[in-house]
Protein backbone atom coordinates (compact mmCIF):
# COMPACT_ATOMS: atom_id res chain seq x y z
CA UNK A 1 0.00 0.00 0.00
CA UNK A 2 1.69 3.71 -0.88
CA UNK A 3 1.73 6.01 2.03
CA UNK A 4 0.20 9.72 2.43
CA UNK A 5 1.72 12.16 1.52
CA UNK A 6 2.47 14.40 4.37
CA UNK A 7 1.20 18.23 4.40
CA UNK A 8 4.79 19.89 5.18
CA UNK A 9 4.79 22.52 7.78
CA UNK A 10 5.61 25.72 6.36
CA UNK A 11 5.40 28.07 9.90
CA UNK A 12 8.87 27.85 11.59
CA UNK A 13 7.39 28.68 14.80
CA UNK A 14 6.13 24.60 14.59
CA UNK A 15 8.87 23.30 16.37
CA UNK A 16 8.40 24.96 19.33
CA UNK A 17 10.95 26.87 20.87
CA UNK A 18 13.82 28.12 18.23
CA UNK A 19 16.83 30.34 18.01
CA UNK A 20 15.48 33.54 17.08
CA UNK A 21 18.54 34.70 15.79
CA UNK A 22 18.35 31.71 13.09
CA UNK A 23 14.51 32.56 12.07
CA UNK A 24 15.59 35.90 11.92
CA UNK A 25 18.87 35.10 9.59
CA UNK A 26 16.82 32.57 7.50
CA UNK A 27 13.86 35.07 6.25
CA UNK A 28 16.88 37.28 5.02
CA UNK A 29 17.58 34.53 2.53
CA UNK A 30 13.77 33.26 1.91
CA UNK A 31 13.04 36.46 0.98
CA UNK A 32 14.89 36.26 -2.10
CA UNK A 33 12.57 33.20 -2.88
CA UNK A 34 9.26 33.78 -1.62
CA UNK A 35 8.74 37.26 0.01
CA UNK A 36 5.61 37.01 0.98
CA UNK A 37 6.57 33.99 3.32
CA UNK A 38 9.61 36.04 4.62
CA UNK A 39 7.52 38.92 5.57
CA UNK A 40 5.12 36.55 7.18
CA UNK A 41 8.00 35.10 9.18
CA UNK A 42 9.17 38.38 10.64
CA UNK A 43 5.41 39.02 11.90
CA UNK A 44 5.64 36.30 13.49
CA UNK A 45 9.18 36.69 15.10
CA UNK A 46 8.55 40.50 15.88
CA UNK A 47 5.80 39.14 18.38
CA UNK A 48 8.59 37.10 20.25
CA UNK A 49 11.69 39.25 20.86
CA UNK A 50 12.76 39.19 24.43
CA UNK A 51 16.33 40.63 24.42
CA UNK A 52 17.96 43.68 22.68
CA UNK A 53 20.52 41.44 20.71
CA UNK A 54 17.08 39.65 19.33
CA UNK A 55 15.74 43.14 18.44
CA UNK A 56 19.20 44.10 16.92
CA UNK A 57 19.19 41.75 14.81
CA UNK A 58 15.89 41.79 13.82
CA UNK A 59 16.01 45.38 12.69
CA UNK A 60 19.51 44.47 11.05
CA UNK A 61 17.38 42.12 8.82
CA UNK A 62 14.45 43.97 8.01
CA UNK A 63 16.57 46.74 7.00
CA UNK A 64 18.38 43.83 4.82
CA UNK A 65 15.04 42.75 3.40
CA UNK A 66 13.50 45.99 2.74
CA UNK A 67 16.77 47.58 0.38
CA UNK A 68 16.45 43.80 -1.27
CA UNK A 69 13.09 44.15 -1.73
CA UNK A 70 13.35 48.09 -3.48
CA UNK A 71 16.35 46.52 -5.58
CA UNK A 72 14.16 44.04 -7.02
CA UNK A 73 11.59 46.70 -7.93
CA UNK A 74 14.25 48.33 -9.84
CA UNK A 75 15.10 45.37 -11.96
CA UNK A 76 14.13 44.98 -15.67
CA UNK A 77 12.72 41.37 -14.70
CA UNK A 78 10.76 42.26 -11.73
CA UNK A 79 7.16 40.93 -11.95
CA UNK A 80 5.02 42.25 -9.24
CA UNK A 81 2.49 39.27 -9.77
CA UNK A 82 4.78 36.56 -9.51
CA UNK A 83 7.10 37.77 -6.63
CA UNK A 84 3.61 38.94 -4.75
CA UNK A 85 0.57 37.27 -6.12
CA UNK A 86 -2.40 38.79 -5.54
CA UNK A 87 -0.83 40.23 -2.36
CA UNK A 88 0.01 44.35 -1.83
CA UNK A 89 3.76 44.66 -1.94
CA UNK A 90 4.64 45.05 2.18
CA UNK A 91 7.90 46.00 3.77
CA UNK A 92 9.07 44.91 7.05
CA UNK A 93 8.93 47.30 9.73
CA UNK A 94 11.28 47.71 12.20
CA UNK A 95 11.06 47.39 16.04
CA UNK A 96 12.70 50.25 18.25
Amino acid sequence: MPRKKSNPIISPFAFGIADMNGLIRDATYVVKWDAPLAISWMEGIAGRLISETEKKAYNDSAIKINKYLDHLETMRYYDKKAVWGALVPTRVPEIF
